[in-house]
């Protein structure tokens, strides 16, 4: 930029501070300047519209494959059942493709491709049962979510979309879940295993979700929190025993593990959190109060002592709902 054209701003913006002082424009009109168009209402309403027909028409065509295997599975033959399902994931999948990387027909793609997520698995089982390969045994069902994850994994880079992020998920969790399955299938399984997993699940999601509010995912950042606590809270209930067979340990961390996940949920500002945290401070009072109080109070005062503690716990989760979460989300 030259004098002349530093001179020539200088003066544009000496006059457009002398009308701002005048009260001919305000900070509002200046700023519209700067932003992109926005979509009217009824061109909003439209492409709503639209995405509801897509969603719609493709759970429709997931119906119609559901029910045209159930009727003609026992009369086809093994190739005709993949032809048939990995033919039907395949072709979905390469139109969304197509139908994806046009400008105008985006939304329609992610119709096809969710059509082709859906029956990827009946397609892929299919064709391990014809390559000798029971889709029903424990290892058949490890390959199978292995491959399922590769697949969703690849697609969610080429792609750049949401719509895989929850597959991949999903798929990543059978992995886990299968695979060990399948480690301990002829082995004596460890004591509480389930609830090991599921702690080590709910770790993962939580992990998962913090990733993901960094790279602003908004919408998974609550589906994983919430997963998350919920498998983790869950697991530690369990794991803390019932009366007689108590567990020392996890009977003394779960009340801090339910102290941290309130305040979790507050530097998370996350309501899903918080009401997770919510629900299973109000379980573990009534597992408390029937383990402890109901033989020496009497059932009729246990309850009242409980409801009256579940009743101080909602106002204080709605006081930090309030007071921290909500302020703290206001910009």
């Amino acid at each position: 930029m030259n004098g002349t054209d530093n001179n020539r701003t200088d003066q544009i913006l000496s006059e457009l501070s002398a009308l701002i002082e005048s009260g001919q424009i305000n900070k509002k009109q200046i700023l519209d300047l700067f932003k992109d168009e926005q979509p009217t209402e009824a061109e909003q309403s439209k492409v709503n519209l639209q995405t509801l027909f897509y969603v719609l028409g493709a759970f429709i065509v997931i119906v119609g494959i559901v029910v045209l295997i159930y009727q003609f599975w026992a009369d086809m033959d093994q190739i005709t059942k993949v032809l048939l399902t990995l033919g039907s994931a395949i072709s979905a999948y390469s139109i969304g493709y197509y139908l994806h990387n046009q400008e105008k027909t985006k939304e329609l793609g992610l119709a096809f491709l969710t059509i082709s997520l859906v029956t990827y698995p009946i397609g892929i089982g299919t064709t391990l049962d014809l390559v000798g390969v029971s889709a029903m045994e424990m290892g058949g069902l490890t390959i199978i979510s292995a491959i399922l994850f590769i697949i969703y994994f690849a697609s969610y880079f080429a792609f750049k979309t949401w719509l895989f992020l929850p597959f991949v998920v999903a798929a990543g969790s059978s992995v886990f879940i299968t695979f060990t399955n399948l480690l301990f299938e002829n082995a004596l399984t460890p004591k509480h295993f389930n609830e090991y997993r599921g702690l080590v699940l709910g770790i993962t999601y939580i992990a998962l979700g913090y990733y993901f509010s960094l790279v602003r995912k908004p919408s998974m950042v609550s589906i994983m929190y919430f997963l998350g606590f919920i498998l983790f809270l869950g697991a530690s209930i369990i794991l803390t025993g019932f009366k007689p067979n108590i567990n020392i340990i996890w009977q003394f961390a779960y009340p801090f593990l339910l102290v941290l996940t309130f305040y979790i949920s507050v530097l998370a500002k996350s309501k899903e959190i918080l009401i997770v945290g919510t629900i299973f401070t109000f379980a573990e009072i009534l597992k408390l109060t029937s383990e402890y109080f109901s033989r020496t109070l009497g059932w009729p005062i246990a309850l009242i002592i409980a409801g009256l503690v579940i009743m101080g716990v909602g106002y204080f989760s709605f006081e930090v709902n309030k007071r921290l979460i909500k302020h703290q989300s206001q910009p």
